[in-house]
């Protein structure tokens, strides 16, 4: 079974602005107060036509994080915490990856690799339910797919 996302994930608070913004954002609600939204490629398109940005990849670390996706990150991380993450696994095999932007800037460089998005998650504030990491206390294994 594969698990393939690009999403935004916060406090429940700023992802519901985010979604207010913008037509092809909806906020999926998850445990503990926290949100997500998939960065589908309809959302993304909308972020490069208003903010007239290149439609370029941003870091090696990152195989789908965009100019878009950087902008709307440092617009809505600013007074709160917004962590981008990226998931690409079939089988078991795959990768993980993402970013933490706190304030408008970076706070957690981009990186990959094992781990990273339970490092994101426990800096947001996610409390581990006993037994599980961050990653299982959010559910976000549910989430496989994002919609076309």
């Amino acid at each position: 079974m594969g698990h393939c996302i690009r999403a935004i994930i916060g406090v429940h608070e700023s992802v519901q602005k985010l979604t207010e913004d913008w037509v092809y954002a909806e906020e999926i609600e998850l445990p503990q107060g926290y949100g997500m939204v998939f960065l589908t490629n309809a959302l993304l398109d909308d972020i490069t036509e208003l903010y007239d940005v290149p439609d370029e990849f941003c870091f090696p670390e990152l195989d789908y994080f965009t100019v878009a996706a950087e902008q709307i990150l440092q617009q809505y991380s600013f007074r709160t915490k917004l962590a981008y993450v990226e998931t690409d696994y079939f089988g078991g095999v795959g990768t993980q990856a993402g970013v933490l932007y706190e304030n408008g800037r970076i706070s957690i460089e981009p990186r990959s690799g094992d781990g990273t998005i339970n490092l994101l998650l426990k800096e947001l504030g996610v409390w581990c339910r006993p037994g599980k990491d961050a990653f299982d206390s959010l559910n976000l294994g549910r989430y496989r797919r994002m919609p076309e």
